[in-house]
């Protein structure tokens, strides 16, 4: 930019999309003027079929793309169901059986869109320098990992103090730059009501469901001396149970958090069809977040 003007990233970010994508949203980002798009995760349903639909048709995007696998990514309903049900824990390592296979299928089907889980990125969307850090994969939220098993398997990560370390080792690789958080579940420590940004709406007590690591990851990155801007993730849906709404965002200790997760992202406002996303804007300074529906 000339005359001194602040630099500014235009980032499009996607909440859980479940299926509610096609190529008229891609013509949209291919034309929209943003310099990276991020995907929280859960591209697809209860089948995988019908997620690498989806990721086929994002494959055609022209921006620079990432995303990070959900709890609907790569899992199988029976093996999600596993996950989520205490008596079906014991069924969890039968059924997690052929995940590898299954996420490397939704990569080779997303093409030049990276799948990324716990990982860094230097980049510069908008002349802007940030570190991306990428954190835990299939996340379901709550206390505890889910398909640990491949969790190992892949990343050598077998608890929760396991993935602790490794995000703080990504903290430590990024250099001076400020850093952007991209996530499938937010972080806890924001709120243990129901409708809070990451509540837990599906169960009687009203408790925090957000991942404890990315917590301790971002507590340590600002502890550290490290410029955290913003974090962006999804998984707890904006709309409750109860019918509730959920803040889609919300700013503490200088980070902005955003939850992308507005499902259905398609739907009919005075009988049109629009999607939705969320404009993040960044600058070296901080950013802001602005709901879009188009």
């Amino acid at each position: 930019m000339n005359g001194g003007a602040t630099q500014a990233a235009t980032i499009g970010v996607v909440g859980d999309v479940h299926l509610f994508w096609d190529d008229k949203d891609v013509g949209f980002f291919n034309g929209g003027g943003y310099d990276l798009l991020l995907f929280v995760g859960d591209l697809a349903g209860y089948t995988q079929v019908r997620g690498r639909r989806v990721a086929r048709s994002l494959r055609k995007l022209r921006v620079p793309a990432m995303c990070i696998p959900g709890n609907h990514d790569g899992l199988h309903a029976f093996q999600l169901g596993s996950e989520i049900f205490p008596r079906a824990h014991r069924f969890r390592n039968a059924f997690c059986q052929g995940q590898g296979s299954r996420c490397r299928s939704l990569d080779r089907a997303l093409g030049g869109v990276e799948l990324i889980a716990y990982s860094r990125r230097r980049l510069a969307p908008g002349g802007v320098p940030l570190n991306i850090v990428v954190g835990r994969p299939h996340s379901i939220g709550g206390r505890r990992l889910a398909c640990t098993r491949y969790l190992a398997k892949q990343y050598g990560i077998d608890s929760m103090d396991a993935s602790i370390a490794r995000l703080k080792s990504l903290i430590d690789a990024c250099d001076d730059a400020p850093i952007l958080f991209l996530a499938h579940n937010g972080p806890s420590g924001l709120g243990d009501r129901a409708d809070s940004i990451w509540g837990c709406d599906f169960r009687r007590k009203e408790e925090d469901w957000g991942d404890r690591d990315l917590e301790e990851a971002l507590e340590y990155a600002n502890g550290n001396g490290r410029r955290v801007l913003a974090t962006v993730a999804g998984h707890m849906h904006r709309k409750t149970k109860s019918g509730k709404r959920r803040p889609a965002q919300v700013q503490k200790d200088g980070v902005l958090y955003v939850n992308a997760a507005e499902v259905p992202r398609h739907r009919k406002i005075n009988g049109t069809k629009k999607r939705h996303h969320v404009r993040l804007t960044v600058t070296s300074g901080g950013a802001t977040a602005e709901d879009l529906w188009v």
